[in-house]
């Protein structure tokens, strides 16, 4: 690729970007003007929206698995493992920001949005826990990145402190969010009937877990491979490979937990009537299992595997969004189909997270230079 056609590959990533976000502005100021109802389609029989299953249920999702990742790289103090972890960190802050904004876009909280946040957190408000969360992580950041930026403020007397905070606060992070990925499993399961058991379950909160932690591993060989081509930098080959390898057994291990939670709610003999239903859930296992299959074929050289990570990804999403949408489609007997508003935000704030990725990873010290910035994607 010449440096001409990366100038204007880039160029029209960043249109898109634009009209994304002038569109879900506008969108969102038309709901905030005359309520949800002008925006979006949802109703008493269908409460969850497209906001809720991109945003909300896929931010928290890849926030819980990125700062487990950030948790276990920080208890194992691995300084090669050091990208990994800042990328995690990265990554679950775009996750907890996507979220929130999500959240807000689905419930149209208006004016009361300020004082659902600062009221605190409580079960049934997983919006209010995941900002108070986000400005813990907010916190950590800056302990993380300080050094980078300036040299006499880590010569100052708190600083060492709060270094030694560092991975206590890491760990906090990572279990304030399990606690809200278990919240989006207690809301599915206080749902009741209203959710087709092909998406919920006992095993619901574990499958959910072993996504999360899918998810945020496809994140990092994907983000590595794609900042090699824009920015030289990438996370070294040796640890891409343990990256790789992790990814895999994750995926292994969520599907056969998937499996064998459908063959505990009896489905396998309802696939004989098949549907549309039936269509997004074979998509959905087809995703991750293709996508861990080419992880698998990527393992000896991982810094090319991008088509693996990216049907991971997609896995994910689906899995969400069948959750959120399909699930109560599939319950309550009738379609869903979202408004030009609802994809718009929907769409924009996942536009504003990719972006946000990509300038900590081009302006901050999280992947090293690559050894071969120039060498072109197989």
């Amino acid at each position: 690729m010449t440096a001409h056609a990366g100038r204007v590959q880039m160029s029209a990533w960043r249109w898109i970007l634009l009209l994304l976000t002038a569109g879900g502005a506008v969108a969102s100021f038309r709901g905030a003007v005359y309520g949800i109802g002008s925006t979006t389609n949802l109703s008493d029989v269908i409460p969850w929206g497209l906001c809720l299953g991109l945003d909300v249920f896929c931010g928290i999702a890849l926030a819980a698995g990125a700062l487990t990742v950030a948790a276990a790289v920080f208890v194992s103090d691995r300084p090669d493992w050091r990208a990994v972890a800042r990328a995690s960190l990265i990554t679950g802050a775009v996750g907890y920001a996507v979220a929130m904004l999500g959240a807000v876009a689905n419930q149209g909280l208006g004016e009361r949005a300020w004082w659902t946040i600062l009221s605190g957190w409580t079960p049934r408000s997983i919006l209010s826990g995941a900002v108070w969360t986000l400005l813990f992580l907010a916190g950590v950041l800056l302990i993380e990145f300080l050094p980078d930026w300036s040299l006499s403020a880590t010569r100052s007397r708190w600083f060492p402190i709060l270094r030694r905070l560092d991975v206590s606060l890491v760990i906090l992070l990572a279990a304030l969010a399990i606690l809200h990925q278990y919240g989006l499993n207690r809301v599915i399961g206080l749902a009741g009937t209203r959710i087709s058991p092909m998406w919920s379950g006992s095993t619901l909160p574990l499958m959910f877990y072993l996504s999360s932690i899918s998810g945020a591993l496809a994140v990092l060989l994907f983000a590595s491979w794609r900042s090699r081509l824009a920015f030289g930098k990438t996370i070294p080959t040796p640890v891409l490979q343990g990256v790789a390898r992790a990814l895999t057994i994750s995926v292994f291990l969520y599907l056969l937990l998937r499996l064998t939670g459908l063959i505990e709610c009896g489905v396998f003999p309802v696939l004989l009537h098949f549907s549309h239903e039936h269509a997004l859930l074979l998509l959905e296992i087809a995703l991750f299992f293709c996508g861990m299959m080419s992880v698998k074929d990527h393992e000896v050289d991982p810094g090319n595997a991008f088509v693996g990570p990216a049907l991971i990804m997609a896995g994910v999403l689906a899995n969400r969004v069948n959750t959120s949408i399909t699930a109560v489609e599939t319950a309550a007997g009738q379609q869903y189909w979202p408004s030009w508003g609802e994809v718009l935000i929907a769409y924009s704030l996942v536009g504003l997270g990719i972006a946000a990725f990509a300038l900590g990873v081009k302006h901050l010290e999280i992947f090293p230079a690559a050894d071969y910035p120039d060498r072109p994607a197989d």
